[in-house]
C-alpha cells in the first residue's frame, strides 16, 4: 500500500505542477476567456491537440505552431505594443528653412550718372529691379501646448546680382556695366497654430511680425579692358527698415518622434518706400528635443 502511494504521488506531482503552472499563467490576466473547451486544471491543457478557444468570447482556432510563446496553447501571449509615432508636446525645437520669394516694388523712376567719360547717364525705374531671390532661416521653437507654439526667427537672403545692361566706345578700351543687387535681414516671433490630421501630419497657421530691412542697389561701374580693371563707379540705393506683419500656412510632416520636415507659405506686407510686399515659400526641417 505504501509503495502505491510513493508511485501515485511520484507520478501527479509533476502534472499537478505542469497544470498549476499553466493554471497561475492563465489567472494573471494574460488570457482572459470565460469559456475554454477542455479544463488548464488538467494535463490536456499544454496538449498539441487541443481544438479551439473561446477567447474573448469568440470562438478562435490558433495553431500551437504560430504562437510560439508556450507549445501546445491557443492563446495570445501578451507583447509589447509599439508606441504610436506622435508629436512632442511641450518641447524645444530648432530648424532651418531654405525660402524662395518674390517681391512687388514700387515704381519709382532714378538716374545713376554716367561711369565713362563722355558716357551717358542711366535713367530707369524700380520695375528693372530684380524681384525673386532666395535666402536663408534660422529659428528656434516652444511648442507648449497641442495646437499652439511659438517660434522666434532670423533670415538673411542669398547673394543676388542681376547685370541689366553694358555700355562701350569704339574708341576707347573702357566700357561700363550696370548691376542691380537686391538684399534684406528680418528677425522676428511667429505665433503658430496647429490641426493634428493624424499621428505623423499637422496642418500649421502663422500669424507673426518681423523687422524688416531690405536694399536694392543700383550700380555702373566703368572698366578698362577686363572687369577686374574697376576704373570709377557711380550708383543709387533705396532701402526700407521696418517693422512688418506677416501669415502664413502650411504643413509639417513627422519623419520620426523627433525630426520633422515643414512647408510653409507665407505673404507679408512691408509698404516701404520702394517695397510693397514679399511673397515666399519655405522648405525646412525642425528637430524636436
Amino acid at each position: 500500500m505504501k509503495r502505491f502511494l510513493v508511485i501515485t504521488a511520484l507520478i501527479m506531482f509533476p502534472l499537478v505542477s505542469h497544470a498549476q503552472y499553466y493554471g497561475d499563467y492563465y489567472n494573471t490576466g494574460y488570457y482572459n476567456t470565460g469559456n475554454y473547451n477542455g479544463s488548464y486544471n488538467t494535463g490536456n491543457y499544454g496538449s498539441t491537440s487541443q481544438p479551439s478557444a473561446n477567447y474573448n468570447n469568440s470562438a478562435t482556432s490558433q495553431s500551437a505552431t504560430t504562437n510560439n510563446y508556450f507549445p501546445g496553447t491557443n492563446y495570445y501571449a501578451p507583447h509589447k505594443i509599439q508606441p504610436k509615432k506622435q508629436r512632442e508636446i511641450g518641447q524645444i525645437s530648432v530648424g532651418a528653412d531654405y525660402v524662395l520669394g518674390y517681391s512687388s516694388y514700387k515704381t519709382v523712376d532714378f538716374v545713376v550718372d554716367a561711369a565713362l567719360t563722355d558716357g551717358q547717364n542711366y535713367v530707369s525705374d524700380t520695375k528693372d529691379l530684380d524681384r525673386s531671390f532666395s535666402s536663408l532661416s534660422l529659428n528656434i521653437g516652444w511648442r507648449p501646448l497641442r495646437y499652439i507654439g511659438i517660434e522666434a526667427f532670423y533670415q538673411t537672403s542669398l547673394d543676388d546680382n542681376k547685370v541689366t545692361y553694358t555700355e562701350s566706345y569704339s574708341h576707347y578700351p573702357e566700357f561700363a556695366r550696370g548691376e542691380y543687387t537686391t538684399s534684406y535681414k528680418v528677425y522676428g516671433l511667429d505665433l503658430l497654430g496647429y490641426v493634428p490630421i493624424n499621428d505623423y501630419i499637422d496642418f500649421i497657421a502663422s500669424i507673426g511680425v518681423g523687422k524688416y530691412d531690405a536694399e536694392a542697389k543700383v550700380k555702373v561701374t566703368a572698366y578698362e579692358d577686363t572687369s577686374y580693371n574697376n576704373l570709377r563707379s557711380s550708383s543709387k540705393t533705396f532701402s526700407d527698415s521696418k517693422w512688418a506683419w506677416r501669415v502664413g500656412g502650411g504643413a509639417e510632416i513627422w519623419l520620426s518622434k523627433h525630426l520633422t520636415f515643414r512647408i510653409m507659405g507665407r505673404w507679408t506686407k512691408i509698404d516701404g518706400d520702394f517695397m510693397k510686399y514679399i511673397t515666399e515659400i519655405n522648405f525646412g526641417v525642425r528637430y524636436h528635443f
